[in-house]
């Protein structure tokens, strides 16, 4: 009796500017990073394995099958594909110019069994492109795609130099973008500016997401700005919070400002609205600080 499969699914990137899809392994030992042909839209593929996935949740056709790892014959192919799908790329940019068409053509790919060309190209807005895709299908005698990609995986399909001075991540290693937002900025506490938080893509730097999850952890841990506390010293409201330094500012009643570690502090209200209007409320009542008032120490 043959061994097991070691996992059933695979999460495969198409070809090499190609969606990502989950796919039925049915071969043995297969590794992380081995380039494989799969059974896929009415033909077949090629794709690289990025990840291997429990049972997903949608269903998944079973002609969407991993069918083998690629051996020196199907590497041989894949790269006269490569060779071919380049030099359609200026006919196809001929009939863009005929036509008018506002759109920038960027790669093309074929499938393994070169019974479709895939053309990527860029645009602001949405462009109509049945009449190319007829006059392009009749030129190749191929099944045509035109896939219109954005930003992103624009910079990664060009590539460029990032502001670290080395190749992008998402053209260097990175298979797939993971969702990067302005929180993920401001709970690392890095200025918010633009220069500071776009890629040469003039989105935000994918690199904001890699040490999200630790500063999480780390915040999980402290007060938050604005709460109540407890200390040696008495009562207080957090007015900054230092996550890698694990210390925290502390206002205390008597205007006094401290910054201390925040292990030794105690939430006793995780109500901010509350402490916002005791601390008002406080300032109303006690007079001025006088010009002796101590300042917060140098972090």
């Amino acid at each position: 009796m043959a061994p097991p499969i070691t996992h059933q699914f695979v999460r495969i990137r198409l070809r090499d500017h190609g969606p990502v899809e989950v796919f039925v392994n049915s071969v043995e030992d297969l590794a992380l990073g081995a380039q494989c042909i799969v059974s896929f839209d009415r033909g077949q593929d090629y794709g690289t394995v990025l990840a291997f996935e429990p049972k997903p949740q949608d269903d998944i056709p079973e002609r969407q099958r991993v069918l083998r790892e690629c051996d020196a014959r199907d590497r041989q192919r894949i790269e006269q594909n490569r060779t071919d799908a380049k030099a359609r790329l200026a006919p196809c940019r001929q009939a863009i110019q005929a036509r008018n068409l506002p759109m920038k053509l960027l790669a093309a790919e074929y499938t393994f069994d070169h019974s479709k060309l895939v053309f990527y190209f860029a645009a602001d807005d949405r462009v109509d492109f049945r009449d190319l895709v007829r006059d392009l299908a009749k030129a190749f005698k191929a099944r045509i795609e035109l896939r219109q990609i954005g930003i992103r995986d624009e910079t990664r399909l060009l590539g460029a130099v990032a502001c670290c001075g080395r190749i992008t991540c998402c053209r260097s290693w990175l298979q797939e973008f993971t969702p990067v937002n302005i929180r993920m900025a401001k709970l690392q506490q890095i200025q918010l500016h633009p220069a500071k938080l776009t890629g040469v893509c003039n989105r935000l730097k994918c690199c904001l997401a890699y040490e999200h999850e630790a500063y999480r952890a780390l915040q999980e841990t402290m007060p938050q700005k604005g709460q109540r506390v407890r200390t040696a010293h008495g009562a207080g409201d957090v007015t900054e919070v230092h996550v890698l330094q694990q210390r925290v500012t502390v206002r205390f009643d008597d205007e006094s400002i401290r910054v201390m570690p925040a292990a030794e502090v105690t939430v006793v209200s995780r109500s901010k609205t509350r402490a916002r209007a005791r601390a008002r409320k406080r300032r109303k009542t006690q007079p001025a600080a006088s010009p002796g008032t101590p300042r917060p120490p140098a972090l």
